[in-house]
């Protein structure tokens, strides 16, 4: 045989192991492909049984609240009675006045994002405070007074 042509047969051996490893990769990436698309296809049903099996309270919830409120309203309206049948209207009037003035004192104990005016100043002076120890330690150490020297030369 013939070692030109004995080449030849190696490259064409080659080439097409080479063609037919091409189509493998294809078809591996294919399934992977597909199982990509069955993987999506399978959490939006499984997303679909959820909202039909856990459902949208949203309106169950609206329904409470809006019981809650009436029964709230119907409340001080009984307490309402009571207190002018008791107290008088005189008495009555004290209770808005007193209602008045805590609505206030809430107002002005927190920020519109519930936090603590009064704790969120001390945290605030905490800090201002542990700032500053540090800043006059390392000034009396001379750190400041190096970190200068070499940042800007002297």
């Amino acid at each position: 045989m013939d070692p030109f042509v004995s080449q030849i047969k190696g490259t064409i051996n080659s080439v097409s192991q080479v063609i037919s490893l091409a189509d493998d990769l294809e078809g591996v990436a294919k399934q992977v492909q597909d199982l990509g698309k069955k993987e999506l296809a399978a959490r939006r049903e499984w997303r679909r049984k959820q909202t039909q099996v856990n459902g949208d309270y949203s309106f169950l919830n609206a329904v409470d609240e809006y019981h809650r409120v009436k029964e709230a309203i119907q409340m001080r309206e009984q307490v309402k009675a009571q207190v002018i049948q008791e107290y008088g209207k005189a008495g009555w009037e004290e209770v808005e006045r007193i209602e008045k003035r805590q609505k206030e004192e809430f107002k002005k104990l927190y920020t519109e994002d519930g936090h603590d005016k009064a704790k969120m100043f001390k945290l605030k002076l905490a800090c201002f405070g542990l700032a500053f120890c540090i800043t006059m330690i390392m000034y009396m150490t001379g750190m400041i007074r190096e970190m200068s020297i070499a940042f800007y030369g002297a």
